[in-house]
């Protein structure tokens, strides 16, 4: 049995955005294909995060910052760090957790952090180290590549400058400031360097061409009892029910403000339908004073997607920035609702599986998809079997982590 020292600090168990879905469902994938997993877990745990991963049987090793007496400007970067980190308190009114000064990858230079990582390395001697984003790569120094006796990965979720110049094209701010060379150096440190989508990869290739690359989409978690697609079934209410789920980051919140702005007047004058938004991005809706729309339900975060998608007939992703793996696309294709969505939420699906979702960039085109939709059942009824398709056909654990298992078999 293979074991793992999986390093992050991602309340990925919470499973309350996608980067947190995307790292659940890997580990969950791991654990089932006979990997021992650790996880290195470097920020402060909540009793209910730990409590929740005893229940999941899930072993975690704290990051404790007090191994020596740190020095002033080191005990203020490691503040930092943790308050980049910190979600925000939805009691306090117009607090945009984007406006927080970003990190850089020195902010994750932790003091203390390479020495306990070390220790872990000579206590556990995992086979296999998986660092969660490349702002760990740090933690490496002291093991050069051809050096160490396990082998070092990072799941990579985005390319960080890609995301961070998509994020300043609509004048948002990103958690991290990064530049190609520093994200290609970093990564130039890891064995393995898995990528969330082709394009992306590609990229990768480029920037860390002595690394091997493999590609990783997403799959959803499911229960056991979770419904099976019926291109019959429907919600019952005398309407098609809406749906949009989002954390409360930038992305998101320009995403649903838009389509609030400019498609949703429109469509429920027209239709009187019910749009639900669950997740935390009802926290920067508030902040922008989008949360008072006629026919408009806030849910806030729901701790079981499928409480969510077995609320709605159809979703929507209107989302127009950000980099990686679309997760909640696939979300939508996992729990077998139509979408309508931006040409942006497609980057890295498959033919088959844009082609069951319906794709309009501008305002006009948007709304009179979603229009479409609410009014022509046997529509929905055929892209529903259109997404049962693709879900059999690419969004199993066999076609999602096929080449990482093998490589990690190896």
């Amino acid at each position: 049995m293979k074991t793992i020292l999986f390093v992050t600090d991602q309340p990925f168990w919470r499973r309350e955005n996608g980067a947190h879905q995307r790292s659940w469902s890997l580990v969950q994938c791991l654990r089932r294909n006979g990997f021992q997993l650790t996880v290195f877990y470097l920020v402060e745990m909540t009793h209910s995060d730990e409590a929740i991963c005893r229940h999941l049987e899930l072993p975690i090793v704290k990051f404790n910052s007090q191994g020596t007496r740190l020095r002033d400007r080191f005990s203020r970067s490691l503040r930092r760090a943790f308050a980049t980190f910190s979600k925000p308190d939805p009691s306090v009114e117009n607090q945009d957790p984007a406006a927080r000064n970003p990190a850089t990858l020195e902010t994750y230079r932790w003091p203390m952090a390479p020495t306990q990582f070390k220790s872990l390395v000579k206590s556990l001697r995992p086979d296999l180290v998986l660092c969660n984003y490349v702002i760990w790569a740090n933690l490496l120094d002291d093991f050069p590549v051809g050096r160490r006796r396990f082998q070092a990965l990072v799941d990579t979720h985005d390319l960080l400058h890609v995301r961070q110049q998509q994020f300043a094209t609509y004048d948002e701010a990103h958690w991290i400031t990064i530049s190609k060379e520093e994200e290609s150096a970093a990564m130039a440190k890891f064995d393995l360097i898995i990528a969330a989508q082709t394009k992306e990869a590609e990229t990768i290739r480029s920037m860390a061409p002595h690394s091997d690359v493999v590609i990783v989409g997403h799959q959803t978690e499911l229960s056991a009892d979770a419904p099976q697609i019926d291109s019959h079934q429907q919600v019952e209410s005398m309407l098609p029910r809406i749906g949009f789920i989002g954390s409360d980051n930038a992305a998101n919140v320009d995403g649903i403000a838009w389509f609030l702005q400019h498609c949703w007047p429109e469509i429920h004058h027209h239709t009187g339908a019910e749009l639900v938004i669950a997740g935390s991005v009802h926290q920067g809706l508030r902040r922008q004073r989008f949360d008072d729309h006629p026919g408009v339900r806030l849910r806030g975060f729901l701790p079981n997607l499928e409480d969510f998608y077995a609320q709605i007939d159809f979703a929507i992703n209107p989302v127009r920035f950000g980099s990686g793996i679309k997760i909640k696309s696939i979300e939508s294709l996992s729990f077998g609702k139509p979408l309508v969505t931006h040409s942006h939420n497609t980057h890295g699906l498959s033919a088959a599986a844009i082609d069951s979702m319906i794709v309009a960039d501008d305002a006009n085109g948007f709304t009179e998809a979603v229009l479409r939709l609410i009014h022509d059942h046997d529509l929905r009824g055929e892209m529903t079997e259109r997404v049962r398709q693709v879900r059999e056909s690419e969004l199993s654990e066999d076609s999602v982590y096929a080449d990482l298992l093998a490589w990690l078999r190896r």
